[in-house]
């Protein structure tokens, strides 16, 4: 995954601020990119573009139009990060919202070229219903996966095969399905029961910000 071409968001010169950078909340980093600092790109861009790239790509399945997908998303940060409110909900929650519907709509556009990769109704309408953020996205932003991992070991073996297969390895529902000869209906639904009990269970743990 290349780091993002900043093209005419670069300064002519590195801000003194940037050194600092790395120890602001992500509300003063867009903050200080509302007011077209591009020094404040770089370091939000790094705390997020993995976990931002890998919603892409579930979405996608297409490393390249993921990663087209992670770049525009950071060039919308940049154009409208004055517009973000912290009333509105989180940073996190706001870069995950902006990347996942960019991706509804390309599979959307794809649905409509009718190509070779016509992506189903099926597929599009199950991503779009997705709630943004999604259980596992806050959890994932929250505490980097530790303590995901300690809750995902109470799930059902079942619930959590589905939800490592989708979170861990990229993979689509249909593969699932495929590669574990079930049902696509029983694949969204334990998938739907399990990220419901993880919720719980992060909870309980004192995991805040679900």
């Amino acid at each position: 995954m290349r780091k993002i071409r900043r093209g005419n968001v670069e300064p002519e010169g590195a801000h003194n601020d940037a050194r600092l950078a790395a120890d602001l909340s992500d509300e003063e980093l867009l903050r200080a990119i509302g007011e077209k600092k591009a020094w404040a790109v770089e370091p939000l861009y790094d705390r997020y573009s993995h976990l931002l790239y890998s919603l892409a790509y579930r979405v996608v399945t297409d490393a390249q139009v993921a990663e087209d997908l992670l770049q525009e998303t950071f060039f919308a940060v940049w154009r409208n990060a004055a517009s973000y409110s912290s009333q509105s909900g989180l940073v996190r929650s706001w870069l995950i919202s902006i990347i996942h519907h960019r991706a509804i709509d390309y599979l959307r556009s794809m649905r409509r070229r009718g190509g070779p990769n016509k992506v189903p109704l099926e597929d599009i309408e199950h991503e779009e219903s997705m709630a943004v953020p999604d259980v596992w996205d806050e959890a994932w932003l929250a505490i980097q996966g530790a303590q995901v991992r300690t809750a995902l070991i109470q799930l059902s073996q079942e619930q959590r095969n589905v939800i490592e297969l989708a979170y861990f390895k990229g993979w689509t529902h249909s593969e699932i399905a495929e590669g574990c000869q079930i049902p696509l209906g029983t694949v969204k639904a334990r998938m739907r029961l399990g990220l419901a009990r993880l919720r719980r269970i992060l909870l309980e743990m004192g995991v805040e910000g679900l």
